[in-house]
């Protein structure tokens, strides 16, 4: 029974080894890194345009299951707290623009979304899988960049942590 037991803490401790990096990508508060990305309405934007809000990025792959079981959700939270004080950004990637293109009209998502073609802005925000994201205080640190949201629910959660910050 000693031995089982030495065995598994062995293995929890390898998992959590490689488990760490892809649950957090950063530990510590930093500064966002800036971005200048075309959305897919033609617009322009940057981490600098939204200065002064928190800031939610979401980066996602049309092929990923995942992504897409959660867009809803995505969908459901930018339309409740849409023009109270918290912006959400997606980049679609690792995919064609079309197929981006197809995934924003198949969710019917309204808020704003880019095609982050060479997956350079997600690399710069530590992104190891999708769906990734990046949560930004209203001053531009860049509180949390990790795999997830796991749910709508934890959306919505870190939302209202964000609008009363």
């Amino acid at each position: 029974m000693p031995r089982m037991l030495a065995r598994a803490a062995v293995w929890a401790a390898l998992l959590a080894i490689v488990a760490l990096p892809a649950a957090s990508a950063y530990a510590v508060p930093r500064l966002a890194p800036a971005f200048t990305a075309r959305l897919l309405d033609g617009k322009t934007l940057s981490l600098a345009d939204l200065k002064g809000t928190p800031v939610i990025l979401l980066f996602w792959a049309p092929w990923c299951p995942t992504c897409n079981g959660e867009a809803p959700g995505w969908e459901r939270a930018y339309q409740r707290w849409q023009g109270k004080g918290v912006e959400i950004v997606g980049f679609g990637l690792l995919d064609s623009k079309p197929a981006v293109e197809a995934f924003v009209q198949r969710y019917h998502l309204t808020f704003p979304n880019g095609y982050d073609d060479n997956g350079r802005i997600a690399q710069s925000y530590g992104f190891t899988v999708q769906p990734f994201w990046a949560v930004i205080s209203k001053d531009g640190t860049l509180l949390r960049a990790e795999y997830g949201p796991s749910s709508e629910q934890a959306l919505e959660a870190t939302i209202e942590t964000l609008a009363h910050r």
